[in-house]
């Protein structure tokens, strides 16, 4: 919640509470979950973003540079054959990026996300609309019409 108030500060162009509570999610993230973790990579990358708003360019660098370390750990360990490790590093890279482009997806806009990735499904012919409308529909079966 912190850094989601942190970006809302940044937007709202309230730098300084933005990079307080940025520098503040930082120490919790690194304390708690290491500092090699992809939620600690996130919040480097958001500092680099208010920095670089503020055209302060010299903090920029360094922060850029620790978050593409972080990254290439896992792919690291992935070449080390630690698939699971890498796994799970890489999931939640992916995580954080889906978010940052498109927000969370929470008891709110989950059922909008499920049908949006049925109707690709669909789309790609990966799976049929009968089966679509059978999984979502209504009161009686889809039946296929020759």
């Amino acid at each position: 919640m912190l850094n989601i108030l942190a970006l809302m500060y940044r937007d709202q162009r309230k730098y300084k509470e933005a990079n307080r509570l940025l520098i503040d999610v930082l120490s919790i993230r690194e304390k708690t979950l290491g500092k090699d973790h992809p939620a600690v990579k996130a919040t480097l990358n958001n500092l680099a973003v208010l920095y670089r708003k503020q055209g302060q360019y010299r903090e920029v660098e360094p922060l850029c540079r620790r978050a593409l370390e972080i990254r290439e750990k896992a792919s690291c360990l992935f070449k080390q054959g630690k698939y699971k490790e890498a796994e799970v590093l890489y999931k939640e890279i992916l995580t954080s990026a889906h978010e940052k482009e498109f927000g969370s997806v929470d008891a709110e806009n989950k059922p909008i996300w499920m049908h949006a990735e049925k109707r690709e499904e669909v789309s790609k012919g990966e799976l049929s609309d009968n089966a679509l409308y059978e999984k979502h529909g209504g009161g009686y079966k889809a039946s296929k019409v020759n």
